[in-house]
């Protein structure tokens, strides 16, 4: 069995532990790893020989892959290149599984409307509606997917990424002031965390003894900036932007302080920051029209509405709801969970 995978070069944090979950737990043999998008940060990387970078200057390395491989594991559908060599090779479109990461798919609704979106979504349109499968933990997602685009492929559960996993683990609470209260707002630079409508809500609580924490370390610097001056203009010391991108053990250490955390996305994204603090017993706030909130209903996790003025964010969970969630957690997001769910897509038959 030949496997393909196919990356962007625009999130290290998923592929690389991926890449090392793939080779310690599955033939080594069986997969190969194509990275688009070379760029200079990743000159002196050591990969795994199972792991190619390629650019625009040797592309045509993905097109032998392509057919010499017998499935297809499309880790996003945000390439053009890609998606060009797809659409003008549709018989390919038999063997590849997309792995839906959010963006790709709520193109569908944020692109800007131009000729150059418009033959991009198109082109989208003739892939998704006919890969042979559509991996997400998100079933709301797959149903979007055929709402939108009238997909044919066949839906798997997966967790997809290590960096989605709960995983328990030592940390340090000496520095924890316990009669702080410690909010997330948001999990990065994009504009769809809304954080301008979350700290306007919070305004009314300026008086009590919080900490704001922010991460900001990817996405759109310009708004990143924006959202650090109207931070810092309203909550002075107290908002606390993270700009720089941490190691994944400082990261977790970071969510382990949390307390309450405010997802404001209109969109599905942060999975692996809502998992990890549901996974630690934290109080999670989501906006109810999106697929992650169902997705946390479907899965008997309990969640609170960011829709609301935020009046119960001092309300602390009970300690059954706690348990239930960390319960819930531990085992359907667990390392044997993902390689069983993996295996699945690997070992199903092709038609």
């Amino acid at each position: 069995m030949n496997i393909l995978h196919i990356f962007k070069n625009t999130n290290e944090k998923f592929y690389n532990p991926f890449i090392s979950f793939i080779n310690a737990n599955f033939n080594y043999n069986d997969h190969y790893f194509m990275i688009e998008k070379y760029t200079d940060k990743n000159k002196d990387t050591k990969f795994a020989d199972n792991v190619e970078l390629v650019n625009k200057r040797n592309y045509f390395r993905i097109v032998k892959r392509l057919y010499t491989s017998d499935k297809i594991i499309l880790h996003s559908l945000m390439s053009p290149r890609l998606m060009f060599l797809l659409f003008f090779q549709p018989w390919l479109l038999k063997k590849c599984y997309w792995v839906i990461w959010g963006a790709d798919l709520y193109y569908h609704n944020y692109r800007h409307r131009n000729i150059k979106s418009n033959i991009n979504e198109n082109m989208r349109k003739k892939i998704i509606k006919n890969v042979r499968g559509v991996i997400t933990h998100v079933k709301s997602d797959y149903e979007l997917a055929k709402k939108w685009y009238g997909t044919k492929g066949e839906y798997y559960y997966s967790s997809l990424y290590p960096s989605n996993l709960y995983q328990k683990f030592p940390y340090n609470n000496e520095m924890i002031n316990s009669n702080k209260t410690y909010i997330q707002i948001g999990n990065s630079a994009d504009p769809s965390n809304n954080h301008f409508e979350v700290l306007d809500k919070l305004q009314k609580y300026n008086d009590l003894d919080i900490e704001l924490i922010c991460p900001l370390s990817y996405g759109n610097r310009e708004y990143a900036s924006q959202v650090i001056e109207y931070g810092k203009k309203f909550f002075g010391d107290k908002f606390i932007p993270v700009t720089e991108f941490q190691p994944f053990d400082e990261y977790r250490n970071l969510l382990a302080k949390i307390d309450v955390a405010i997802f404001n996305h209109n969109r599905q994204q942060a999975l692996g920051n809502i998992i990890t603090l549901l996974g630690l017993g934290k109080k999670v706030y989501l906006r109810k029209e999106i697929t992650t909130w169902q997705f946390c209903i479907d899965h008997d996790l309990k969640i609170y509405s960011a829709n609301d003025e935020l009046g119960d964010i001092f309300i602390h969970m009970s300690m059954s709801d706690k348990r239930n969630n960390i319960n819930k957690i531990t085992t359907q997001f667990s390392e044997k969970k993902l390689m069983q769910d993996w295996n699945t897509i690997f070992e199903g038959d092709i038609r």
